[in-house]
């Protein structure tokens, strides 16, 4: 009955009007069909404007090796911008670190253009976008799908990722690149190491001289103000240092002693003391920076303290999440602010980290080798870094955070060290690493100050007097933060 009360209801209601519509034309859009822009991209600069040029006259086939901050990204993009038919669809495999970054840096530059992004194995690959944008595992993981969709263009973004030609992702990206008739290798640092990691990138052409395009910030952007770099010597705590000197002289005794704190049972410890002294040199080495990372907690507090109170935004980049922990505690203490960037730092926090610090909502920014790549962070002109690390190619992406194009100031790079410590010969190794980098495919000429001082003045801030947890003790650092 209810039904056909509302059937009747229906009937007596008035009846739509009888006026004929036009019929909607749709235009059927072409998979490849020339991107166009909506509105005006930005303007590139002379250098960038060459660099688009120099991958068109070279078949876009290029590795494309400019210095971190000279813009890579808008030169490929620009490229795919003004040669749609021959590039598109295209497929960008970059770290995940930076996939939402590549996707709105192509909206910006590229306006119109029709982008999906691959996060994980489960996000469906669909027809009729002209970028694709994926990261390195999610490629590896799907070769088979991008491989059949018929790429034009891969873009590697990252590409010294594939430095290892064993490695899974290398594999998938060479047999991707094989398939494409355009490639482009994206990569500021090509050479990590040695330049047998070089070889393997020009490998993926096909060819044996691969045309490189390389140059330097300094070079194309003149108007960059100079980068340098200054040691400072940081006194580690007294119960820190004697730590130190216990690994150092009795590393089998001291894991005795350490992993049971830190794994709870007695077997699983014996089996990790087993591996470990089984690799002696490497684990004692680790163990060694993390201890001295602890022990420069206090100072890192007390530089940082001391460059807001010069009202200077500063960056601190460091390696272990336990001495990271520590240093943000102590800036808890001193009521510093900070925001954080890590491993296990989502997307959407990433970049609100990042746009928390640009935008001047807080002055310290906190960071791991996760924020490394894919980030500006160029109102700090100060950075702090806790320990070396082994690649010098690190250190200058990580340098050139703050140092890129639309920084006015010069940029100051402070490396913390520890006097009598695996430090100095860590320093050298990253020093003889540099220089066969330099003769190799060129390098920047900085300024180099060593500082004879040591820093102390924690000693005088009685926040930062209490110290902080010997490893043996609290390996995790299981403190509230």
């Amino acid at each position: 009955m209810a039904r056909m009360k509302r059937a009747k209801r229906w009937a007596n209601a008035p009846k739509p009007s009888r006026k004929r519509r036009k019929p909607v034309r749709r235009k059927k859009v072409r998979r490849d069909a020339p991107v166009e822009p909506t509105g005006p991209p930005p303007d590139l600069r002379p250098f960038q404007r060459d660099g688009v040029d120099f991958l068109a006259e070279h078949n876009w086939r290029v590795l494309l090796a400019d210095a971190p901050g000279c813009g890579k990204t808008p030169q490929v993009l620009v490229a795919m911008r003004e040669n749609a038919r021959t590039l598109c669809p295209a497929v960008a495999v970059v770290p995940a670190s930076v996939l939402r970054n590549w996707k709105r840096e192509a909206v910006r530059w590229v306006p119109g253009i029709r982008v999906q992004t691959l996060a994980t194995q489960s996000d469906p690959l669909r027809r009729g976008h002209h970028l694709t944008i994926t990261t390195w595992d999610v490629a590896a993981a799907r070769k088979d799908a991008l491989l059949a969709y018929g790429f034009k263009l891969l873009i590697a973004d990252e590409a010294h990722y594939a430095k290892n030609p064993d490695t899974v992702r290398s594999m998938a990206i060479r047999e991707i690149a094989g398939q494409c008739p355009h490639v482009l290798l994206l990569t500021g640092t090509p050479m990590l190491n040695d330049v047998e990691e070089l070889r393997v990138l020009e490998g993926m052409f096909g060819t044996e001289t691969p045309p490189m395009l390389r140059r330097l910030l300094e070079d194309v952007a003149p108007d960059i103000p100079a980068k340098r770099r200054v040691y400072l010597h940081a006194e580690i705590p007294a119960d820190i240092r004697g730590e130190y000197e216990q690994v150092v002289a009795e590393f089998g005794d001291w894991l005795d002693d350490y992993l049971p704190t830190l794994l709870g049972d007695a077997a699983a410890a014996g089996d990790a003391a087993e591996r470990a002294l089984a690799a002696e040199p490497l684990a004692k080495l680790a163990y060694l920076r993390r201890i001295l990372g602890r022990g420069k907690v206090p100072a890192a507090a007390a530089w940082v303290q001391n460059m807001r109170k010069r009202g200077e935004p500063c960056v601190i980049f460091g390696h272990y999440s336990d001495v990271m922990d520590l240093l943000g505690q102590s800036l808890s203490k001193l009521a510093i602010p900070y925001v954080r960037l890590d491993g296990s730092t989502t997307t959407e926090a990433r970049q609100a980290a990042v746009e928390a610090f640009q935008g001047g909502d807080v002055d310290v920014f906190l960071a791991s080798s996760a924020a490394r790549e894919g980030i500006t962070l160029t109102r700090a002109a100060h950075m702090l870094r806790m320990e070396r690390v082994y690649v010098p190619a690190y250190e200058e992406q990580s340098e050139d955070r703050i140092r890129r194009i639309g920084q006015t100031r010069t940029t100051t790079i402070w490396y913390l060290h520890a006097e009598n410590s695996v430090d100095q010969r860590i320093s050298e190794i990253v020093d003889r690493k540099r220089s066969l980098v330099a003769q190799t495919i060129g390098s920047a000429d900085l300024e180099h100050v060593e500082l004879d001082e040591i820093i102390d003045v924690w000693r005088r801030i009685p926040q930062l007097r209490d110290g902080v947890p010997l490893v043996a003790d609290n390996p995790t650092a299981a403190i509230d933060v």
